[in-house]
């Protein structure tokens, strides 16, 4: 499924989101698969994967491919003041 900024979040998108949004403004860097699958409760990195990539395909997150802690706010995100 393709998704766009204005379509409107599931709750665990929401929740993920906000999640990886509060680590960064936390620690100034961004938070791994397994930190995301441990906070949240997932069973499976697997899982925070599928869901992270579904937030990058959706543009409200970015990542680099092979980086480890690459994950950012999409620029359009931001516009919104970090809420959407």
């Amino acid at each position: 499924m393709v998704y766009t900024l204005d379509m409107k979040l599931t709750k665990k998108q929401k929740i993920m989101l906000d999640f990886i949004d509060g680590f960064i403004k936390g620690n100034g860097y961004s938070p791994t698969l397994r930190e995301i699958m441990r906070a949240l409760g997932y069973k499976s990195v697997s899982t925070v994967a599928k869901h992270v990539d579904n937030l990058v395909a959706a543009g409200f997150l970015e990542k680099q491919d092979g980086e480890v802690r690459s994950l950012t706010l999409s620029s359009e995100k931001k516009k919104f003041g970090g809420r959407i």
